[in-house]
Order: structure tokens, then C-alpha cells, then sequence
């Protein structure tokens, strides 16, 4: 029949629900509003879709409006009419020309890069105090040969 047959929730044009404290196993489609909470595997927030709440889930794709919070652990996609104000955070991320994000951005950096970075650190401190040690020694051994 049509498209929304593909989904396990779906919001139409013009359906508001409020106060909402949803968890959908599979995909959700919001082409409505929905103001609460979201938990889902993959949220489609359509051309007119609001959601005003917070949002957890593994993947989404926007490209009508977000408020609050979006807690992804996959990735999220931003259209170009893809607006996003509040909290978020995302596994990965695609922004088409036009998306706007505004808030707290946020991703799992990793602990091994932070590492890495340290021992950069370490390796130039180290470095730069040889260095000077050793430019110091030279001037010592010169002035004493020279008495």
C-alpha cells in the first residue's frame, strides 16, 4: 500500500501527541509532533516532523525539527532543511549543506587517541629537556677546557 506500512510507528501531518513516553523496537516515522520522550532503533523526523523531548536510539535522519536531546550510538544524519537545537550526541555523523546543528555536539572521541596525544606530549617534553641538558653540558666542557 503506501511507504508507511514500512514502519513500526508512525506520526502524521498533523497528529500532535503530548506528554509521549515512547519506546519503538524497529523504525519510527514522524511527519507530526511529538512532544516527550523517544526511545527507537532508527527515527525518520520528516520535512514537517517536530519532536520536542529526548531521543535515544541507534540511527536517525532528519530533516524537519529536534528539540531537547538526541542520544544516538550509530549515526545521525542531518537533510539540508534538518533542524537540531539541545543536546547531542552521535556515533557518527553526516550534515548535508543547509543542515543546522545548535547546542552541546558531542561524539565518542575514543580513549586511545586521548593516550596517544599524551605520549605526543610526553615525547616532546622529554625531548625538549634533553635538548637544553645537553646545550647546557656543551658549555660547561667548553669552559673547562679551556682553564
Amino acid at each position: 500500500m503506501s511507504d508507511r506500512d514500512n514502519y513500526e510507528f508512525y506520526v502524521g501531518k498533523g497528529t500532535v501527541l503530548q506528554g509521549a513516553s515512547l519506546e519503538i523496537s524497529g523504525t519510527a516515522k514522524i511527519d507530526g509532533t511529538i512532544v516527550g520522550t523517544v526511545g527507537v532503533n532508527h527515527l525518520i523526523v520528516g520535512p514537517t516532523g517536530i519532536v520536542q523531548g529526548d531521543i535515544s536510539g541507534e540511527t536517525a535522519e532528519i530533516e524537519g525539527v529536534v528539540e531537547d536531546s538526541i542520544a544516538l550510538t550509530g549515526k545521525l544524519t542531518v537533510r539540508s532543511s534538518g533542524r537540531i537545537r539541545g543536546k547531542i550526541s552521535y556515533g557518527s555523523l553526516e550534515a548535508v549543506e543547509g543542515a543546522k546543528l545548535v547546542g552541546e555536539i558531542s561524539t565518542d572521541w575514543g580513549t586511545d587517541n586521548t593516550t596517544m596525544s599524551s605520549d605526543r606530549l610526553d615525547q616532546f617534553t622529554t625531548k625538549a629537556s634533553t635538548t637544553t641538558s645537553y646545550g647546557g653540558s656543551d658549555q660547561s666542557d667548553n669552559g673547562n677546557e679551556e682553564d
